[in-house]
């Protein structure tokens, strides 16, 4: 028996390797190394010392979530009371663009279930427009294979077609829904401390909530400190630690400052909630906390020559729905 036999080595031919001495000066091997510069982190802007040395991070986990999905295109010249069926169901959005560029947000309707879209008014649209439809899965990461493979803990419901179909990472930002966070009044108010509790005295008016709570949407509303300041016993100014002063109102009426960037209001406060006895200076404080999740979205690029013409990326904000 010799010392180098293993009968676990043994080949299902029958055969085994026999190791053959040779002198160690004659061996050759090729072998790659790595040399990671060191990051500085004034120019980085952060600590570099939890980054991996390489500068890749994995985007896909297990245990995390993906987006999988498709888009494709429609190009016709439409008409009032025309129907678009985008030939697939279950879609995920509907985009109206057109024959300039430009994103088309009125003068029509998608049925995101059938898959059809219905136009009623295509007055100034720019002609042919284009009708782009996409189908999505959401679905959780069990397998991450170094060759790219990635491995779902269910089947997907749509057919994606390839090439086309794209997978995302996804960040789950959980259940979220705008509220009012803290509501009193104070006598006087410096213009500038946001304090979210009574500095000073309190008005000698006061906001009754519970006949008339607040309302805000998860559309309008955003974080924000707001100040209600009182111009005289009844007007008052709207005043946002971050937007400025947007508008002035009175308490005989509702009070809805629209949110620009939505089209609906920051938050609505009831004329039938005010009291009475207001002076000059009084002002009701409250907070808002918008529907919003917050992320820092850093992107960075290798040194090196140019790899491709055009490179972007796109960030999609989904909300879950109650069917597949």
């Amino acid at each position: 028996t010799q010392v180098w036999y293993s009968a676990a080595n043994v080949g299902t031919d029958g055969k085994v390797f026999k190791p053959a001495p040779v002198f160690a000066n004659t061996i050759r091997f090729n072998a790659v190394g790595f040399t990671y510069l060191p990051l500085d982190a004034d120019i980085l802007g952060l600590d570099p010392v939890r980054l991996p040395q390489d500068g890749k991070v994995s985007i896909f986990r297990p245990g995390g979530f993906a987006v999988l999905g498709h888009t494709a295109s429609v190009t016709a010249t439409v008409s009032n009371g025309q129907v678009v069926n985008c030939a697939r169901v279950r879609l995920s959005r509907v985009r109206v663009i057109g024959a300039d560029g430009q994103v088309i947000n009125t003068g029509y309707s998608a049925d995101l279930e059938a898959g059809k879209v219905t136009f009623t008014s295509v007055s100034g649209y720019v002609q042919p427009v284009t009708i782009e439809h996409r189908i999505e899965d959401m679905v959780q990461v069990s397998d991450v294979q170094i060759n790219g493979q990635l491995a779902f803990t269910r089947q997907v419901t749509h057919t994606y077609p390839f090439p086309g179909s794209f997978i995302s990472s996804a960040l789950v930002g959980q259940d979220l829904k705008a509220r009012v966070s803290v509501l009193f009044d104070q006598a006087t108010w410096d213009a500038v401390t946001y304090a979210d509790t009574v500095v000073g005295s309190v008005a000698p008016g006061t906001y009754n909530d519970i006949l008339a709570p607040l309302a805000v949407t998860n559309k309008g509303a955003v974080t924000e400190k707001w100040a209600l300041r009182f111009t005289n016993t009844t007007t008052f100014d709207v005043i946002g630690e971050h937007v400025g002063t947007i508008s002035s109102a009175t308490i005989a009426t509702d009070t809805s400052p629209l949110n620009p960037a939505t089209g609906s209001p920051y938050f609505t406060i009831r004329g039938i909630g005010w009291g009475s006895g207001w002076a000059v200076g009084n002002v009701l404080r409250f907070n808002t906390v918008g529907a919003l999740f917050p992320v820092w979205i850093v992107r960075t690029i290798q040194q090196g020559p140019e790899s491709v013409i055009n490179d972007k990326f796109t960030i999609l904000v989904r909300g879950d729905v109650d069917r597949p």
